[in-house]
């Protein structure tokens, strides 16, 4: 029998209202640093250090340029926030009076008139001060006093008496040391993607609650099905009130939760004492009807349904609500025996899906700017519109904004959520794995009741940082095998399992999952393709060969660089010079290790790079993108490619692609398919189509057959079968005129990928006329549509008999020859697209003029293509129509 572990979840947003009263502190406060060289500078709240000294012209613009590495000293000072606020009798006259930070980054020291009243050390949690004894009837001052954290971090080094490796992060990086010392973003310290940026700062909420006897912390319910019944699910809502060591709590909790048929409304009687200062948790348990409530799916498999919930604490007049918006779905981590290994795939509601998404950095290096929610409309909506279900929030960035993951509730798009630790061994004495603890406490209450969460990973890689002796580890294995063991199993998973115990729960990313936890946490080969997820990397051969490729179960993280294209990079500099690939700059910006060189090899597998033309920059800016863009197609749709089926060495049933990465924190040579102003590269274009519903893919194999598959996850397609003609056309690069054509009959089933025919290709293209070896490959290629019932249902595919540098491209010439507007508003418009000649990797340019192409980065086999532009402002034809450029591979620049 199968062994599952099932995890039902609800959903969402939370919000609270209080009868007693709140005093919000944000806004504008100053800013001094520690020596008075700066004092008393304008500051907001929440924020930041660098966005405050930008703000005050004390530093320039920090992405732009090496502001980077010039502003250093911003971080190795320490500098005061202060503001005054007034308050009232009626505030103080309560119980009592707490001030709420929701976060803050990361080591302060925080002064009421005077008086301190705590610290802070981590950056992940929420702080709560009691601070009634020292405010006063009208004025009042408040000081938050923030320490280097680069020093602090080396400060910290000495509390463990061995080497927590590593040390630093790679000199390419331009970072700084010790980030793994302290509870903070891990990138802010530097990446190989991004700059180091080590804020301080208010960068959540902060305000003064006060009231008589509690109020409601937070809100969570879990789900699943009621016992003895298949008809009924069993809600438990959890309810966390607060109070001070020794207090008791009593009152009352009102619940009330909407169906599709009906208002559930609950009255709990609450009496209870807090023995060490927690909050008080009240659970109370609701059967539900099922046919009262209709499911929560990820994005293409139904409707994301949500249910309002709140709970109401009332003692006397005084009442505290919660409210959240929930969604019911059930979801399995299913890891069965699979020939010599497990399987590794979700499902949900009963149906099992392809993980198909990216992973998602920190939406801005500056914590406070990725709260944004316009940031965070842009990226999920952008991986939504892309058909995307899932995206993995890494682990050395954020805990994202409850805005994120509202959003990511009501989109469909299922989150991977790591705890923040990655790419490092991390420290164990007991005021860390403390400080560790409440992190998990904190975050695990605020997030777990979004359905969108399906499962929590302790960590990033470090299992097989560990294991495969990245950082030196094996000099003392078993040392660091313990504190592995003490912070994620020890630590973590405890924590998380007192809040809920109904949720999936990974050591580490990558893991063998069940078999790492067999191997007692720590598999020998964290990377064996036949258990759990894989991380692949491989910039040194082919990546347009399937041999370059493992077949695991489930790919979490693989990727390929490009760059950001010329308009992107005129915000970070002035000068087109700094944009040659060899540049000064360029080589500042470029952060992976020999990372430029790389991206030259990659290129060069597929084409001709000279770099005496002119403009040569933008050749390899596009280049680069090509590349990358072809590079995870493939890899993308080669995963899929084994979805519901096994090799003769039991590879395979691969169920999830998650591409690294999704987003950017700067300007630079990323991994990213959105750039760092929002633009979509080819990548995310493409995404669109290899994460299509329903593809069809192919390849060639070692003996030349090109293999061709289809695979469906329509949901409609569940427990039933769809009949489809493939068509497989073969155009000679000279021509519009269809060389030869052919069709096979294919059956589609849900979930498996179908072998729809092989061609002998070389024997093929000598057959029907393309030339004898090898011009047969380089004149032709083949171009495959999947139909049924007389409509295409998948995205076309085009398949090289070659690389692209072997192909005989012909020039041809491509022009917008027109706009139309097609909506009333000005926001969308038609274009069309005329060839002289079959053109690849056609690449409309709006420039200014921000929005979305319905394709771009496509081969045009027809001398006239529509493509549709969604503009994100209202415009005119005439000025969309100016502003359009279009190139392409096959134009003069390039040949």
């Amino acid at each position: 029998m199968a062994t599952v572990l099932v995890v039902l979840f609800l959903l969402k947003a939370l919000t609270v209202s209080y009868s007693a009263e709140i005093a919000n502190l944000s806004g504008e406060w100053t800013v001094s640093e520690a020596t008075g060289k700066y004092d008393n500078l304008k500051a907001t709240v929440p924020g930041g250090i660098y966005t405050d000294l930008m703000n005050n012209k004390i530093i320039g613009d920090i992405f732009y340029g090496n502001n980077d590495t010039e502003t250093r000293w911003v971080a190795e000072t320490s500098w005061t926030y202060k503001r005054e606020f007034l308050v009232d009798d009626a505030l103080l006259n309560h119980n009592t009076v707490n001030l709420v930070f929701e976060g803050l980054d990361t080591f302060s020291t925080i002064l009421i008139n005077n008086v301190e009243i705590g610290t802070s050390q981590n950056m992940f949690v929420r702080y709560i001060f009691d601070v009634k004894e020292v405010l006063q009837s009208g004025n009042n001052t408040i000081e938050v006093r923030f320490a280097s954290p680069i020093k602090m971090a080396d400060n910290l080094t000495s509390k463990q008496d061995y080497t927590v490796p590593p040390k630093c992060p790679a000199a390419q990086y331009r970072g700084e040391c010790h980030v793994n010392q302290i509870r903070k973003m891990q990138a802010s310290f530097s990446w190989d993607w991004g700059p180091a940026f080590p804020s301080m700062g208010i960068w959540k909420e902060v305000y003064l609650e006060a009231f008589n006897s509690s109020v409601v912390r937070y809100l969570m319910a879990d789900h699943q099905d009621a016992p003895n019944t298949t008809d009924s699910w069993l809600v438990t809502i959890s309810t966390y009130l607060s109070a001070k060591k020794g207090e008791t709590i009593v009152g009352k909790l009102l619940y009330n939760l909407q169906t599709d048929v009906s208002l559930i409304q609950e009255v709990v009687d609450v009496n209870r004492t807090s023995d060490n200062g927690d909050d008080v948790r009240v659970d109370f348990s609701v059967e539900i009807a099922k046919i009262a409530v209709r499911s929560w799916w990820p994005n293409g498999y139904g409707e994301q349904k949500l249910y309002n919930l709140s709970a109401e604490f009332r003692n006397g007049d005084e009442t505290s609500t919660k409210s959240v918006r929930i969604g019911f779905r059930e979801i399995e981590l299913v890891q069965e025996k699979i020939g010599t290994g497990l399987s590794f795939y979700f499902k949900v509601n009963g149906v099992p899906i392809f993980a198909k998404g990216a992973n998602e950095i920190p939406l801005d290096v500056l914590p406070e700017r990725g709260q944004n929610p316009e940031t965070v409309s842009r990226i999920l909506e952008s991986a939504h519109a892309t058909n995307m279900n899932m995206l993995r929030v890494w682990g050395g960035g954020v805990y994202e904004s409850d805005y994120f993951y509202d959003k990511a509730d009501e989109l469909g798009i299922l989150i991977w959520q790591d705890f923040m630790f990655a790419c490092a061994m991390y420290p164990t004495y007991p005021e860390y794995l403390n400080n560790v603890a409440a992190e998990v406490r904190h975050q695990v209450k605020r997030l777990n009741s979004h359905p969108s969460i399906a499962l929590w990973a302790g960590n990033n890689e470090n299992e097989v940082a560990l294991m495969t002796n990245w950082y030196g580890t094996h000099s003392n294995l078993t040392l660091y095998k313990d504190d592995y063991i003490k912070l994620y199993i020890d630590t973590i998973e405890p924590e998380l399992r007192k809040v809920t115990d109904s949720v999936i729960f990974l050591s580490s990313s990558p893991t063998n999952g069940k078999e790492s936890v067999q191997e007692h946490y720590l598999a020998s080969n964290p990377q064996d393709p036949l258990y759990g997820d894989v991380h692949f990397y491989n910039y040194l051969v082919n990546s347009l060969e399937p041999e370059t490729y493992p077949i695991p179960r489930f790919a979490s993280e693989f990727g390929y660089q490009s760059l950001p294209d010329v308009d992107a990079w005129m915000t970070a500099t002035d000068n087109l010079t700094d944009l040659d690939p060899d540049s000064s700059f360029m080589e500042h910006r470029q952060h992976h290790p020999i990372g430029n060189a790389e991206n030259t090899l990659l290129i060069s597998y597929q084409l001709t790079l000279n770099n005496s033309i002119d403009d040569y920059y933008k050749t390899y800016i596009f280049y680069s993108q090509i590349v990358q863009a072809m590079s995870i197609k493939f890899e993308s749709e080669y995963y899929r490619s084994f979805m519901g089926r096994v090799d003769s060495q039991g590879r395979g049933n691969t169920m999830g692609a998650l591409f690294w990465q999704l987003n950017d924190v700067w300007v630079a040579p990323t991994w990213s398919s959105i750039d760092y102003t929002g633009k979509w590269k080819m990548l995310q274009y493409f995404a669109k189509e290899f994460f299509a519903p329903t593809i069809v893919t192919s390849y060639l194999d070692v003996s030349r057959q090109l293999r061709i598959y289809a695979v469906s996850e329509v949901a409609s397609l569940i427990g039933t079968t769809l009949d489809a003609l493939l068509l497989v056309q073969v155009y000679n690069w000279n021509s519009f005129k269809v060389v030869t054509a052919t069709t096979m009959n294919a059956t589609l089933e849900y979930g498996k990928s179908l072998e729809v025919g092989v061609v002998d290709t070389d024997v093929y293209l000598q057959t029907i006329g393309c030339g004898s070896l090898p011009d047969a490959r380089n004149n032709c290629f083949f171009y495959l549509t999947l139909s049924a019932s007389g409509s295409v249902i998948a995205p076309h595919n085009l398949a090289l008999a070659t690389s692209l540098k072997e192909s005989n491209l012909v020039k041809t010439k491509v022009e917008v020859a027109g706009v139309k507007q097609v909506d009333d508003e000005g926001f969308k418009f038609e274009i069309t697209v005329n060839a002289d000649g079959i053109s690849l990797f056609v690449w409309l340019d709006s420039h200014g003029i921000r929005g979305r192409f319905g394709e771009n980065g496509f081969a045009q086999v027809v001398p006239t293509m529509q493509v549709v532009f969604q503009a994100d402002e209202k415009t005119s034809a005439s000025i969309l129509e100016k502003a359009i450029t279009v190139t392409h591979l096959n134009n003069e620049q390039y040949q």
